[in-house]
């Protein structure tokens, strides 16, 4: 499923864009939080990029789609 610039694998809790995969995990109440962000493409030096903005782009992408397929 494609939801603005992110593909999500519903399935696997797998979020990912041209530049990040994002694992998600569940917690209470149908809300999900990010387990694990990687760059596709790491940055020079090793230089880890603020993932606060991709955490909550995957976060809100991943709702949608859940939200999405359980009207389905």
């Amino acid at each position: 499923m494609l939801i603005a610039d992110w593909t999500i694998d519903t399935a696997a809790r797998i979020v990912e864009n041209e530049d990040y995969v994002v694992s998600l995990y569940d917690l209470a109440d149908g809300d999900y939080d990010v387990a694990h962000i990687r760059a596709k493409h790491p940055l020079p030096g090793g230089l880890v990029p603020a993932n606060d903005s991709i955490a909550r782009e995957a976060r809100v992408a991943f709702a949608l789609a859940m939200r999405q397929r359980r009207s389905q």
